[in-house]
């Protein structure tokens, strides 16, 4: 066995009102100019805000707005780091904002905070970045995790339910996830942390044992929400990759992208449908991944996840293709009649 290292946050808040701390933990940093890296909308809703709060407390800011997660925004938001000197960058709002800000300081090598302002995955605590290369493939690399996480329940209370509900499906995920992973240290010797498993598992198991709470979006199930999130994020450090948290039904969500590209369903929300499916392929209960969802409002068919059936079987077929990663679906994959029987038996077609 190799030795455990790992990085986790050094700091993070949670709770109503959490923004406030964010100008004592870049004094804690030892930084007094900061890049925040965030959307227009964000901008819109919170930017003016926390920029008064920063330069209140004597730090200088300035925002970069991204257009698209991808390499060409991160190469203007380090452009932008280097212009006014920032030590800090702030990735402030969904997982696009916050890959592109953690990209972008860990290229410059200076310290990043996660302001998520909804969490629709797990991606604000973790060190896996989620991008587009210059022909705008898909690309997720491992950088490290935030210096610091910031989740304030009132903003996320503001957020669409349906960002949240995405978040639901990507964290109950890690329960097909974490089956996969095992199966991979029985069958292929893999060896991979008992640590991070028991996290990635410990966050699903957060979302399911509170799923009525969470489905009320109180600020009590927002924050249970949030420490999964921080707690599956966590996981991948552990491990060293994301391979405690992405599994067969990770590469699902990825062929869907690949063969329905004109898709508008989410990543949690894909992930979830095919966790649905992956859990009845391990043995493991379907219905109950199925039945969280619903409770959400989160998709749990083709239907509701605007991706036709024809598509969603396409996508079954080649998934086992898009990663070299053992997963229930072996190294064969699926034929095209075992996908549709998959996929009719869960009512996902």
């Amino acid at each position: 066995m190799h030795r455990l290292n790992f990085r986790l946050p050094a700091y993070t808040a949670i709770g109503r009102g959490a923004i406030e701390e964010l100008p004592e933990v870049l004094r804690g940093l030892g930084c007094r100019s900061t890049l925040i890296v965030t959307d227009k909308t964000v901008r819109r809703l919170y930017g003016g805000g926390v920029e008064e709060e920063l330069r209140r407390a004597g730090f200088s800011t300035a925002f970069y707005i991204i257009s698209a997660s991808d390499i060409g925004n991160v190469e203007a938001a380090r452009r932008e780091r280097r212009r006014m000197d920032a030590c800090a960058v702030i990735g402030m709002g969904g997982g696009r904002s916050i890959d592109v800000g953690k990209y972008t300081a860990f290229l410059e090598e200076t310290y990043f905070v996660s302001v998520p302002t909804a969490i629709s995955h797990d991606g604000f605590a973790s060190p896996i970045v989620s991008l587009k290369d210059r022909e705008m493939n898909p690309v997720s690399l491992f950088t490290k995790p935030p210096d610091a996480v910031i989740v304030d329940t009132e903003i996320l209370a503001g957020a669409p339910k349906r960002l949240l509900a995405s978040g639901v499906g990507d964290i109950v995920a890690k329960i097909t996830s974490v089956a996969d992973a095992r199966r991979a240290i029985v069958f292929r010797a893999e060896e991979i942390p008992e640590l991070a498993l028991r996290m990635a598992e410990s966050a699903a198991s957060i979302v399911v044992d509170n799923i009525e709470e969470i489905a009320s979006w109180s600020e009590k199930g927002l924050r249970l929400l949030a420490e999964a999130g921080l707690l599956a994020g966590s996981a991948m450090s552990v491990a060293g990759s994301s391979r405690p948290c992405s599994g067969a039904e990770h590469l699902f969500s990825h062929a869907v992208d690949k063969v329905y590209p004109e898709r508008r369903s989410l990543h949690g929300e894909q992930v979830g449908v095919g966790a649905i499916m992956m859990a009845y392929l391990h043995g493991l209960d379907w219905r109950r991944i199925r039945d969280v969802l619903r409770l959400v409002g989160a998709p749990t068919t083709a239907e509701e996840l605007g991706v036709p059936r024809e598509k969603i079987v396409e996508a079954l077929t080649i998934a086992h293709t898009l990663r070299k990663r053992y997963t229930i679906l072996g190294e064969g994959g699926l034929s095209r009649e075992a996908a549709e029987r998959l996929a009719s038996v869960t009512g996902v077609i």
